[in-house]
């Protein structure tokens, strides 16, 4: 195996997987939705990039496992991602597709998001125990290619420092304000406050139960026979999905100002994927590819910790 070590950003959200890696000059990223389920081979023609792996990570198999829109469709027993923990059987299902993904050294670090409560030493012993050192491997069923990987090293970090870092260091911003990043995922929205040296302020930061369920919930009362995951999938619910955005981006600002005070001195940041459908107010700042944001803060972050 190769000595040289790759550093990769993973953002395992309850929406969404996101992953971003830069190597020998090459940007390389992924984004799959979090759904896993058992696969069987069958024509791929109508997927873009489709999923279908065996995996294996030290002791651990899972053959025949579908990821992403194939798992959501086709898929036996698809399940998502609804948990806080990354060592779930279905977490390492999609991390091991993220590496499979992105790994192209024979050695790996990888820096793992996590939300504001989950950022512990517990969690952290928790994940290097499941993690680091493992040897992976993967067989692709649809290229039939293998891949060997070892997880060299492994850290967790914050998801909004990450996307805020990111934001920060590629926009040069420093104009004295203190910073907000509002990250907007699938079940929750994460108000993050730092003040102007970037210091992390626990006591002003919030979790919402807020993000793109409460929008599908909303539609799902209309149509009940509908799965969250068919709803999520299909334009043919847009009318109502469009009046649901529309009142989460009012809750999430009525939260962020009943939280915040003197805006004006305040950079106001939004990340996430569901940030495209929203209605936000002027006062807040679109963060450069606000999906992947936090996947390439924590690669950056991987850069300077391993």
């Amino acid at each position: 195996m190769s000595k040289e070590v790759q550093v990769i950003g993973a953002d395992i959200g309850r929406g969404y997987v996101k992953g971003f890696s830069e190597i020998d000059g090459h940007l390389i990223s992924c984004l799959f939705k979090s759904v896993v389920g058992l696969g069987r081979n069958m024509d791929f023609q109508n997927y873009d990039d489709p999923i279908f792996l065996d995996m294996k990570i030290g002791d651990e198999s899972y053959e025949n496992i579908f990821c992403g829109i194939l798992a959501e469709e086709e898929g036996f027993s698809p399940v998502r991602n609804s948990m806080d923990s990354k060592t779930t059987a279905t977490v390492k299902k999609l991390l091991l597709a993220l590496i499979n993904k992105l790994a192209i050294k024979d050695n790996i670090n990888i820096m793992l998001g996590v939300p504001n409560r989950e950022f512990t030493k517990s969690n952290l012993a928790n994940i290097i125990e499941e993690y680091k050192g493992k040897e992976v491997e993967i067989y692709n069923h649809i290229t039939r290619k293998s891949k060997k990987v070892k997880i060299n090293d492994i850290s967790i970090f914050r998801e909004s420092d990450a996307a805020l870092l990111y934001q920060v260091t590629k926009g040069k911003l420093n104009n004295g304000k203190d910073n907000v990043m509002v990250n907007v995922g699938f079940r929750t929205t994460e108000i993050s406050f730092y003040d102007c040296n970037l210091k992390y302020n626990d006591k002003k930061s919030k979790s919402l139960e807020l993000g793109n369920k409460t929008v599908l919930e909303y539609v799902q009362n209309s149509h009940p026979k509908r799965t969250l995951e068919e709803i999520d999938s299909s334009p043919r619910y847009d009318n109502l999905k469009v009046q649901g955005y529309s009142s989460l981006s009012e809750s999430i600002f009525q939260n962020v100002e009943s939280l915040l005070v003197n805006m004006d001195e305040i950079n106001l940041y939004a990340a996430g994927g569901m940030v495209k459908n929203l209605e936000l107010n002027k006062q807040f700042i679109i963060t450069d590819d606000p999906q992947l944001i936090t996947a390439k803060g924590l690669y950056l972050v991987g850069t300077r910790k391993f």
